[in-house]
């Protein structure tokens, strides 16, 4: 944000990146983050119902199942350096019409206690589905390109200083050759001695 001279800046990035204690930094410093939550868990391997097919109401502080059920707060305890509050409904699944997709005895929805972040998140790519297509579309093809014209797959080099410059050489080698394709040499010259 020092560099470009700006108060606020949006970050985007794929679901590899999904980390809320990181999302929750980036929110603090001015940084609007734009990442989408990776379907996993166990229940998704299971092929039930994903926690994303659960609604949470803030204001009563409780989950609706698919099957609109409640899931009340009843356990709390510690995920890493945060507070994670399951959410369930034993009576309401021993009845429920859509337990074969939901769970084999009873569904519990964790959910952290900054999982706040998360929802505005959620909100913010809703409203901008396109924002992942533009990351894609400019950030994929240098990446990609890189990979397959510079044998890129893996880093030759290790320790985190030297990993840095041989990705600094080849971001440039590839600027370079991506600056001769849209300007031709002559352009890039005459840049030069600008």
């Amino acid at each position: 944000m020092e560099t470009l001279e700006v108060e606020r800046i949006e970050a985007v990035a794929y679901r590899g990146y999904f980390k809320i204690e990181d999302i929750e930094v980036c929110e603090k410093a001015g940084i609007t983050a734009y990442v989408p939550k990776p379907i996993r868990g166990p229940a998704v391997a299971q092929g039930f119902f994903s926690k994303e097919d659960f609604r949470y109401d803030l204001e009563k502080d409780v989950y609706l199942c698919p099957g609109e059920h409640v899931l009340s707060p009843r356990h709390f305890g510690k995920s890493r350096d945060n507070v994670k509050i399951d959410y369930v409904n034993r009576d309401a699944c021993k009845a429920c019409h859509l337990r074969e997709r939901c769970t084999k005895s009873f569904r519990r929805v964790s959910r952290l206690e900054n999982e706040a972040v998360l929802d505005r998140m959620a909100a913010r790519l809703a409203d901008r589905p396109d924002i992942l297509d533009r990351r894609r579309e400019s950030v994929e093809h240098p990446f990609g390109t890189i990979k397959q014209w510079m044998g890129q797959g893996t880093f030759l080099m290790r320790r985190l200083d030297n990993v840095r410059g041989e990705f600094s050489l080849t971001a440039l080698a590839y600027n370079i050759k991506r600056a001769i394709t849209l300007i031709g040499v002559p352009g890039l010259i005459a840049a030069l001695q600008a």
